[in-house]
């Protein structure tokens, strides 16, 4: 079993015909749409530290500010890692600023929350756009209902992108009743589209709503389905554990363990 980067890494070396190039393709595409994942993921889990430490988290990276720092609404957190960057739970070194801006606490209904980035890296990739969430109420179940939109541009150390936009409806499961967050569970529907490293467009439909526990960061559940010229990849993400591994199946057949 092989992470899809290093697989694609490979490939290049022998996609020397249509058949070659198209299993780059899917490997590429699919990377890119990990990438984008556990990038969304991390800035998630960073913005929650931030305001959940207010900057008394002990050390001296990230730096927190917030303003107004009374307690009131509207308010703008600013959460600098500098230049030389700090290392997240997750073991993903972050550095750059990330700017949040929220109306209201987001438990509450309408609470709308606001990402922006300046010069902001995870692990050298380049992170450019903006993330929003909004409280939408809670569901027939009172489980409470979160909508996510992003629209990211990657850049890549060799200078590649890649970029999305996506739409996500998180339902909270689990952690609702607790002020931290490690405790909480998502179960996570929609999908995004976007263009790849290759220059090719991509959409992300997810068949079997997600499973995001925040304690691990990796998703733990769920099914995507990828599709790229008219072909289709199906990721499933396996059956709960907190692993890395996960089944990618290529529009030929193949199916392929992969390290996510």
């Amino acid at each position: 079993m092989l992470p899809a980067l290093v697989l694609f890494g490979a490939l290049l070396f022998t996609a020397c015909n249509k058949d070659n190039e198209e299993i780059v393709s899917d490997l590429v595409t699919e990377e890119d749409v990990l990438a984008a994942q556990n990038i969304d993921n991390d800035v998630d889990d960073a913005v929650d530290e931030a305001l959940e430490s207010r900057g008394n988290g002990g050390g001296d990276c990230p730096e927190v500010t917030v303003d107004p720092d009374d307690g009131s609404f509207p308010r703008t957190v600013t959460v600098d890692y500098g230049d030389d960057g700090c290392e997240g739970p997750h073991g993903h070194i972050r550095r750059g600023k990330i700017i949040i801006t929220q109306t209201d606490t987001m438990k509450n209904p309408g609470a709308v929350r606001t990402v922006t980035y300046e010069n902001f890296y995870v692990d050298d990739v380049l992170v450019e756009g903006s993330k929003t969430w909004e409280n939408l109420g809670v569901d027939d179940d009172g489980n409470v209902t979160l909508q996510r939109s992003v629209e990211h541009t990657l850049t890549f150390p060799n200078g590649h992108t890649a970029s999305w936009v996506a739409n996500h409806t998180f339902t909270q499961l689990e952690g609702g009743n607790t002020p931290a967050h490690i405790d909480d569970v998502f179960e996570i529907t929609g999908g995004s589209e976007g263009v790849n490293r290759m220059g090719k467009s991509f959409s992300v439909s997810i068949t079997t709503p997600l499973i995001r526990k925040k304690f691990c960061p990796w998703i733990v559940s769920g099914v995507k389905e990828i599709t790229v010229d008219g072909k289709t990849r199906i990721l499933d993400y396996g059956d709960g554990d907190c692993d890395p591994f996960a089944q990618l199946t290529l529009p030929n057949g193949e199916v392929r363990d992969i390290i996510i």
